[in-house]
């Protein structure tokens, strides 16, 4: 009798235990990302996508690099259900690139084989191609090539990929905006997106550069306002607000506008040193030095504005666009 009421005490203190494990596993796995952390990640790859596009205009490779930053750092879409189901862009642009250098690593791997090559051999192969990649990109043809002075002046706009690129964009809008709209963002702001994707569209398609460019523009003033009053990190909000002007300047400068980016950059630099004197030097922490080169970047775009002189802007726009990724 004894030893019966025992195994029925064991048995119900193992099925409380088991339930227990799975009740705590099924809340920490709900809570791996807030939807306002989620929504943050999407505005900064979104930030980093319309940099790419606008970067393409002129053949900056700057747009490229940050381009690729922002898949790496943000890797939208792996933690809600609408990314899961949605099947969000930026992941399905990884998983592109991630299936293509698989299909051409297994095609090598492949060919080796079936030469009898040794797996040192591979490696030793592998080590001289990278080795010898490594001093191709960084040789004197591919430093001219990627040379903004090399340009003379002369500009090629990349129509191809900004026409792909807008193409993705609204796939990916289509995800973000049903967040925005669970995040309680105002529905008029998030139809605003969608109205200036459309005319960007349409001047891309039409190969309009001046107009196509400044629609981008106005969608990347949008964003800090999907944000603010939604997330408690001020300082990103007000990054994003400075990047923003900086932005519409780098087209003001590409268009010949020359007052107008010198405007904006005028109140980007002073919402730079507001920002400055307003955080303190904890928060700053280890990005203290890479806001004050980010103030001082400013400052000399001011004066590459005031020259008038579109070499020096993009070769210290790229310079500041590298920096400023590093604190958002």
């Amino acid at each position: 009798m004894k030893k019966g009421i025992t195994i029925l005490i064991v048995t119900i203190i193992l099925v409380i235990l088991i339930l227990t494990s799975l009740i705590v596993y099924a809340k920490d796995d709900n809570q791996d990302i807030t939807l306002e952390e989620k929504v943050s990640q999407e505005i900064q790859y979104l930030n980093n996508y319309l940099i790419s596009m606008l970067g393409h205009f002129n053949g900056l490779s700057v747009g490229n690099d940050i381009f690729q930053i922002g898949l790496q750092k943000n890797n939208i879409g792996n933690s809600t259900q609408s990314s899961q189901s949605g099947g969000n862009s930026s992941n399905s642009m990884q998983q592109e690139t991630t299936k293509e250098n698989s299909t051409q690593n297994n095609q090598g791997k492949s060919n080796q084989e079936e030469n009898g090559t040794s797996k040192q051999e591979q490696n030793k192969t592998q080590e001289g191609n990278k080795s010898q990649s490594q001093n191709d990109q960084s040789g004197p043809a591919n430093m001219q090539q990627n040379s903004i002075l090399a340009n003379n002046g002369k500009y090629i706009t990349n129509w191809d990929i900004i026409q792909l690129q807008i193409e993705k964009l609204y796939q990916t809008w289509n995800t973000i905006s049903i967040d925005l709209h669970a995040l309680s963002v105002d529905g008029n702001a998030i139809l605003a997106f969608g109205d200036g994707l459309n005319n960007a569209t349409q001047n891309i398609k039409k190969k309009e550069k001046a107009k196509a460019m400044e629609e981008l523009a106005k969608l990347h003033q949008m964003l800090p306002n999907y944000i603010e009053g939604h997330i408690n990190n001020e300082q990103e909000i007000d990054i994003l607000k400075i990047l923003s002007k900086v932005v519409t300047a780098y087209v003001g400068v590409t268009n010949d506008k020359w007052q107008d980016a010198q405007k904006e950059l005028e109140q980007a630099q002073q919402d730079f040193a507001n920002m400055l004197n307003t955080v303190t030097n904890m928060e700053k922490g280890q990005n203290s030095a890479t806001m004050n080169q980010c103030y001082i970047l400013v400052n000399e775009l001011r004066n590459a504005a005031k020259l008038k002189d579109k070499e020096i802007y993009y070769i210290q726009y790229e310079n500041f666009i590298t920096k400023i990724g590093i604190l958002i």
